[in-house]
This record gives structure tokens, C-alpha cells and sequence, in this order.
């Protein structure tokens, strides 16, 4: 999915409010990072319009910058967890198949035994022998 058509379907569904119900909503669908990443914009571009307007009150835009910040790191935060959710269930996955693949080399590697096993029998002559025993 590209930036561009992930950034107009949250506009096409509410904007930030959207992105953040849908990000919490649907944390491992593709959509998600965009939605993080929309709304971490969004607060820049908020946090600069909050720049603007401090000039006029230092101490209410000193309190406003540190919120936009903190929220600003907040979704960089969620961005970084889903990330690291996605690699831990890349990994399980990743494991359970090496898991069924060291299952089936284990049976392979038993058949083959067998096999060798009844080779050498027929090749020394011992199930001649056990026949010949059993009459």
C-alpha cells in the first residue's frame, strides 16, 4: 500500500479520529503504520500551528509543545510496538516450521534407517537363516 492512497482512505473516513480508532482497532493490518504515521504528522503540523500561536503566551505554548511532543512520541512508541509485534509473529511462524520440518527429517532419517537395517539383514543372509530357524 503507498502513502499516498493509505493517507486519502483516512481522509475519505474521518481523518485522525479514524486513524487512531482503526489503528487500535486493527493493529496487524497494513493500514496501521499508516494510521501511526498519519497521526504523527498530524501533530507536527498541530504542534507547529501551536508554535505560532505561543508567541503570544510563552508559558500556555511551552505546556502545548511538551503535549504535542508527548503525544508525538506516544505513536512513535505504538508505531515501534506493532513493528515488534509483527517480528515476534514472523518468528513463531518461522519456528513451528522448523519445528514440522525437523518432525518429517526425523521420520525420514528413521525410514532410511529401517531400510539400511533390512538391507544388511538380506545382504548377510539372516532372514534365510530366521526361515530356516522358524521351519
Amino acid at each position: 500500500m503507498e502513502k499516498e492512497a493509505a493517507y486519502a482512505a483516512i481522509e475519505r473516513n474521518g481523518g485522525g479520529a479514524y486513524a487512531k480508532d482503526f489503528a487500535a482497532r486493527h493493529p496487524d493490518d497494513p493500514l496501521t503504520p499508516f494510521c501511526h504515521r498519519y497521526l504523527f504528522e498530524q501533530a507536527q503540523r498541530e504542534e507547529a500551528q501551536h508554535e505560532a500561536a505561543a508567541t503570544h503566551d510563552d508559558e500556555r505554548g511551552f505546556a502545548l509543545k511538551s503535549l504535542a511532543r508527548m503525544e508525538a512520541s506516544s505513536q512513535i512508541a505504538q508505531a515501534a510496538a506493532s513493528a515488534s509485534r509483527d517480528a515476534a509473529t514472523a518468528a513463531h511462524t518461522s519456528a513451528r516450521a522448523a519445528s514440522r520440518s525437523a518432525f518429517w527429517t526425523m521420520i525420514a532419517a528413521l525410514a532410511s534407517a529401517l531400510g539400511v537395517v533390512v538391507n544388511a539383514a538380506l545382504n548377510l543372509g539372516w532372514l534365510e537363516w530366521a526361515r530356516h530357524v522358524a521351519r
